[in-house]
């Protein structure tokens, strides 16, 4: 998916959450984070970063800027769906 599309869809929609891979056809990742963070409409929205970039430079930039989790490719499914279940239990309250 695009970057663009995905942050008109993330503003129209408020989805309770949004999984964003770094790599995309249009804008870079970070740049989709920085500007999903500064509208109102969807600042506050948990964003779990998904990407092989394991380094962990990057993981403290991504989650400094805004993102609730960063996590790296291929992904550890047990983790990932406790991730989710934490996330969407605390903001269900």
């Amino acid at each position: 998916m695009q970057g663009s599309l995905g942050l008109d869809l993330a503003r129209e929609h408020g989805p309770d959450l949004i999984l964003l891979d770094l790599n995309l056809a249009d804008i870079p990742g970070h740049e989709l984070l920085r500007r999903l963070r500064e509208d109102p409409r969807t600042h506050g929205i948990p964003i779990v970063v998904i990407s092989a970039d394991a380094t962990s430079r990057q993981m403290e930039q991504l989650v400094a800027a805004g993102a609730e989790a960063y996590l790296t490719k291929p992904l550890n499914i047990q983790h990932f769906l406790e991730l989710l279940d934490k996330i969407l239990t605390r903001d269900a309250r």
